[in-house]
């Protein structure tokens, strides 16, 4: 797999399948080995501070001694998960420990004489489908030994006792997978799936963090009475939780950020603990002639940030995403960067474009290169939860460490500053204001968010459809494959502290597709116009309409109102909010209320 995949889809604690019946679970950090650490290490200061850590690092990649000596050989750390297996031919079943290799069928004979064939000897065993899973993110294999034994007349004895899986009958139902042991015990998988199957036979959870190698944490008992029996594959076991970050650049000129530049180009050979204080003192004040800071200011700041980081395991800045991105709305809002350094944008003023944008945006700047940083802090099982990083953190590793795995990728971009005065207008309509106030309620219901009366903005619903109906466009005008297009938006989704009002429509891949350099070239005047006048234009009819367009509510937890997958629907790797909150009656009106939608005045529009 690729490494950015081991942040999502796959990443610690996740189940991945893998050919010939093999079924892993990414194990914790502590496992993780790196033998010489520098050619992994990630610099984004502003997201190490966030997250807490002094370190964020490339999973390790396999790499040839002859390419690298030092980083030879090296693998991801993984544990058999689940351990129970069944013969595909007897159905006999084994357990398995966290760390042997695929266990193979020993061949066990029963009364009836089905036996494996001897010509077949050493059968890889099948991983079982069903896995328990606690709401604290706790996982387990279902105790199939329990609930076979579960009647009261018969008591398991892993000496003696051989459990036999076996599937018949007619029925694909879970009647029809059917358990029993040699002790003459047996029962089937029906209502095993309901919610209190294994709280009815007393079966509590032990804390199992099979990651960690943990199989019943009894420093830290959970004895949670409501695990949930799901099928290992289910999308369901294993929410990912990342963060993203864009590379904010620094003024040049400033005494104080060409400190931090030369710093920030130079820790990873300066912060090595092997050297020798003389040789620091000698290298700062090499770098501090060359580039024309004090001597003393580079050596002061050099030893402030090292001691911050030393002393960083645990404090999070708990910022709210979109106080978290205020810093970067600001940034993209004027020209920044430049060729020399990672990210670089160049504004212009609307009225460097054709009249007809004029009314809806006060700015578009176009980002030729940008860098992204992407982290992966935690997760959770069952339903996506907000709890706080430090408590995420701690289910990575035994220990307390302060490292976290992450990528960086780069790109190219559009930015959109949309007309907050006209925003507002627009939001104060009553017909808009409903339509928000029902995507709040859906929403509030959903396991997406532990708020119950959630206050969505009709203004960020806008804004977010608007981002969706422009990659769509952008995808079939630029030739970008639609999944490699991300959003990115600033817009609050219940308050308006931050006064945000922008949307940044970017490539961020981790191969050459991120850097094709078409998207900043459609954002060019005389060009992007007609992108945004096309995609109007498509999302004024949708071929499920009228039932698109009349919805009441589709998508997951009906958290959608006039959007499907025929006109407003994009891939998962596309949308921040897992393609929820989206409504295009926002953007160009319903049959209905043609004049309601925040770009109405651009239906069928013809102009030269």
């Amino acid at each position: 797999m690729r490494r950015s995949a081991l942040l999502s889809p796959w990443g610690i604690g996740s189940i991945v399948p893998f050919p010939y019946d093999e079924s892993l679970m990414i194990a914790g950090l502590d496992a993780w080995r790196y033998h010489n650490v520098k050619p992994f290490l990630i610099e984004d200061e502003r997201l190490m501070e966030r997250l807490g850590v002094s370190e964020l690092r490339w999973p390790p990649d396999f790499r040839e001694k002859k390419e690298d000596p030092e980083n030879a050989m090296l693998t991801i750390p993984a544990v058999r998960f689940p351990r129970w297996h069944y013969c595909s031919f007897c159905g006999t079943m084994e357990k398995a420990t966290f760390y042997q290799q695929q266990p193979r069928c020993s061949k066990h004979q029963w009364a009836s004489g089905r036996s494996c064939d001897p010509k077949k000897s050493g059968r890889r065993m099948i991983p079982d489908r069903f896995v328990a899973v606690c709401i604290d993110g706790h996982i387990e294999d279902f105790p199939i030994a329990e609930w076979v034994h579960s009647d009261g007349r018969h008591e398991y004895n892993p000496e003696t006792c051989i459990i036999r899986r076996s599937t018949g009958g007619a029925t694909s139902m879970l009647s029809g997978i059917k358990y029993s042991c040699s002790c003459g015990a047996q029962r089937s998988m029906a209502n095993a799936m309901s919610p209190n199957a294994l709280a009815s036979i007393g079966y509590k959870c032990k804390g199992s963090k099979p990651w960690l190698g943990i199989e019943e944490d009894t420093a830290n008992p959970c004895n949670r009475d409501d695990l949930q029996v799901m099928l290992r594959g289910a999308t369901n076991v294993w929410f990912p939780d990342t963060r993203s970050s864009i590379y904010i650049p620094h003024d040049k000129d400033s005494g104080a950020n060409r400190i931090k530049t030369i710093l920030d180009n130079n820790w990873i050979i300066l912060s090595d603990d092997g050297r020798e204080e003389y040789w620091i003192r000698g290298a700062l004040g090499i770098l501090a002639a060359r580039d024309g800071v004090d001597e003393k200011e580079l050596y002061q700041a050099f030893i402030a940030r090292k001691k911050a980081l030393d002393n960083v395991v645990s404090e999070v800045n708990e910022l709210s995403e979109e106080a978290y991105r205020k810093a970067e709305y600001q940034l993209l809002r004027k020209s920044s960067g430049g060729d020399d350094q990672q990210f670089r944008s160049i504004y212009y003023p609307i009225s460097e474009y054709n009249e007809v944008l004029h009314r809806y945006f006060t700015g578009i700047s176009l980002v030729p290169k940008l860098r992204e940083t992407r982290a992966f802090v935690g997760f959770s099982r069952r339903e996506p939860k907000s709890d706080n990083l430090y408590q995420k953190k701690k289910m990575l590793s035994k220990k307390s460490l302060n490292w976290l795995p992450a990528i960086e990728v780069y790109g190219e971009g559009i930015f959109f500053e949309f007309n907050s005065e006209l925003l507002r207008e627009w939001a104060s309509n009553l017909f808009v204001q409903e339509r928000a106030k029902k995507l709040g309620e859906r929403y509030g219901k959903s396991f997406f968010t532990e708020e119950k009366n959630v206050n969505i903005r009709a203004k960020f619903i806008l804004i977010h459809t608007f981002a969706h109906l422009l990659i769509n466009q952008l995808a079939f005008e630029c030739g970008y494959g639609s999944s490699s297009i991300r959003e990115r938006i600033y817009c609050e989704k219940s308050s308006d502290l931050l006064d945000m009002a922008g949307v940044l429509i970017y490539t961020a891949s981790g191969d050459s597709e991120g850097s094709l350099g078409g998207l900043v070239r459609q954002g060019k005047s005389g060009r992007i116009e007609d992108t945004i006048v096309a995609a109007l234009t498509n999302a004024l009819w949708c071929t499920s309409d009228p039932i698109c367009i009349q919805s009441s509510g589709q998508g997951t937890d009906s958290c959608n109102l006039a959007a499907c997958h025929n006109c407003a629907i994009l891939p998962e790797t596309c949308c921040e909010e897992g393609n929820r909150l989206l409504d295009r009656a926002m953007v160009v009106g319903t049959l209905e209320e043609p004049d309601k939608g925040f770009f109405s005045d651009l239906r069928n529009l013809t102009w030269e």
